[in-house]
């Protein structure tokens, strides 16, 4: 096997998205349940209907372009999954209660497909409207019971709805303490069920992860891993979730870096991905079409960063005669490398990963001097700064607090 043929097969950049021992500075700490809901601890039962008389208004919602909105509380979808006779449900064979979620004092029963859900009613309404509405309508004489609560039907998948009550009935800290990495799926899940039943200090926390790792800063883009961070535990097919997620609350800077995954996927974009519930998490048709378009720009960018990278001009402060000579066979070998494979590990999709690596690599057979190797991991930086700030350009979204690592620091 030749020299270049076997440099050849070591040019895969690797990527830079390494875990970080050190946690970002503005991560979000891991209350107790009392900081998340601090009325938990003291919590009392209201009287059957005392909820309804302190009914506060809707809580408002800032959107991403800081226009302030407010929730749009409707019940009808909920309303017509309730029985329209009185009936009485037992625990059977096809109905379960939860082992965690089976309150003896609770005072009401969530029915979520075969599952039961025994909670404290006072504590649901207190956090959320929506619960606040729907129990209204489930009176005791008005409407079925399991073990004398009344009981509310909820259309959500069961494991929805359990990531959503451990964590307000306390039996789930969020967010998690460092080295406790949540799985994607649970934190996908109480962003889609905050959201919809407007648990608005649980959807601020929980968006507040994704966006750490779904990032508009190149800086701590960098801290995480291919894996996910301290706190995330994230699989490539992940991504797909993550952009469906994005449209639902409108946060807009989550897309860059949620379509420039979907864009390393392979089979995942046409199949979807299976849920634990069954159902399959896919991409919008505008969305796909998005990641088809990004794929072009991706490959574009890829090349212009390699011929940037390996361009045959030495450093300014180069002393050795043999850097020239040298620079020029490693770009006659990345060259080659991209004739062979035009859409590959040098011109392929993955066009924010670091080249440090196959820097290293290659200088190994080519020894250049410390300015110019230093040139080279300057170059790299240059290229990936550039990449990520036409990301959302190059993803086909428009993102109003994009940072730019590019642009001068601000003065101090």
């Amino acid at each position: 096997m030749s020299l270049r043929k076997a440099v050849l097969q070591r040019i895969t950049p690797l990527p830079s998205r390494t875990p970080s021992p050190s946690l970002p500075h503005d991560w979000p700490q891991s209350p107790d349940s009392e900081t998340i809901f601090p009325d938990l601890a003291a919590h009392r039962e209201p009287e059957p209907d005392e909820h309804i008389a302190s009914r506060s208004k809707s809580p408002d919602f800032m959107s991403p372009n800081g226009v302030v909105k407010r929730w749009r509380v409707s019940i009808t979808d909920h309303a017509a999954s309730l029985p329209s006779e009185l009936a009485t449900v037992s625990l059977s064979g096809t109905v379960k209660r939860d082992p965690d979620l089976w309150f003896e004092d609770g005072n009401i029963v969530l029915l979520c497909r075969d599952t039961a859900f025994r909670v404290y009613r006072g504590l649901l309404t207190r956090h959320s409207v929506i619960f606040r509405d729907l129990f209204s309508m489930a009176q005791p004489s008005t409407s079925e019971t399991m073990e004398s609560c009344p009981v509310v039907h909820i259309s959500d998948a069961p494991d929805d709805l359990r990531y959503l009550l451990r964590v307000m009935c306390g039996l789930r800290k969020f967010p998690v303490i460092p080295g406790e990495r949540m799985e994607f799926s649970e934190l996908a899940a109480l962003i889609r069920m905050s959201h919809k039943y407007h648990v608005e200090d649980l959807h601020t926390r929980a968006m507040h992860h994704l966006k750490l790792y779904f990032t508009n800063d190149l800086a701590v883009w960098d801290t995480a891993g291919v894996d996910g961070n301290l706190f995330l535990h994230i699989t490539p097919p992940d991504a797909i979730a993550a952009v469906n997620l994005a449209r639902l609350t409108h946060a807009d800077s989550v897309l860059p870096t949620a379509l420039y995954l979907c864009c390393q996927l392979d089979g995942e974009l046409a199949a979807g991905v299976e849920r634990p519930d069954g159902s399959t998490e896919r991409l919008d048709a505008k969305d796909l079409e998005l990641v088809l378009r990004g794929r072009t720009e991706l490959v574009r960018a890829s090349t212009r960063g390699a011929c940037t990278i390996c361009r045959p001009s030495p450093s300014p402060q180069c002393a050795a005669k043999g850097c020239e000579r040298a620079l020029r066979e490693i770009l006659n070998m990345m060259l080659d490398g991209l004739q062979k494979d035009p859409i590959g590990d040098i011109a392929g999709y993955a066009a924010l990963d670091s080249w440090e690596h196959w820097i290293e690599d290659v200088v190994e057979l080519w020894p250049l001097c410390e300015p110019c190797r230093g040139m080279l991991h300057a170059r790299d930086l240059e290229v990936r700064r550039d990449v990520w700030k036409r990301l959302p350009q190059f993803m086909g979204v428009a993102v109003e607090d994009w940072k730019d690592p590019t642009a001068p620091a601000p003065a101090k």
